[in-house]
């Protein structure tokens, strides 16, 4: 990998808990901020995973709901397209939040039956509760910030590793 990683960044800035992927972008270290082009989406297009060389990773992030406000949830993309792999204890797959044309699981679908295979990379979601525009992030979305960041970062450059599996 020699480029920059995209980092796909989902959500409403002026809709409470949707803005923590904003937020949460705007704490990465410089460091990491220069591994990774960050590319403010609003909801995600299956044309910008379309685009994306075979193989290359990206990285998602978004508010989610359906898991306790300020809890970090990291997926591979693969597991998202088939969302039956990734329930949780509760027997339903916590739901990325933001006003996506389709859901994000059949953004991701799409794509991977478009390339063949499911696009390369990793989800990395909050749970999120206030949804209201013109609302502040909720307090425990607040509290979680920096670790949301850390697990972005970390999805950053994992995706920045060789993979020579």
């Amino acid at each position: 990998m020699t480029g920059q990683i995209p980092v796909f960044v989902c959500g409403e800035p002026a809709r409470g808990d949707d803005a923590a992927a904003f937020a949460a972008v705007g704490l990465l270290p410089p460091a990491v901020r220069a591994r990774a082009s960050i590319v403010p989406v609003g909801g995600l297009d299956v044309l910008l995973l379309l685009d994306l060389p075979p193989g290359e990773p990206c990285v998602v992030v978004d508010a989610v709901a359906g898991l306790p406000p300020g809890e970090i949830w990291v997926r591979p993309l693969a597991a998202l397209v088939d969302r039956a792999q990734a329930l949780t204890g509760a027997g339903r797959a916590p739901e990325p939040r933001s006003s996506h044309e389709l859901p994000l699981d059949q953004v991701l679908a799409l794509a991977a039956a478009l390339r063949d295979a499911p696009p390369a990379g990793t989800f990395v979601g909050i749970g999120g509760s206030c949804w209201e525009a013109g609302a502040p992030l909720s307090a425990p979305v607040v509290v979680a910030l920096p670790a949301f960041a850390a697990a972005i970062a970390a999805a950053v450059d994992a995706a920045g590793e060789p993979y020579f599996g």
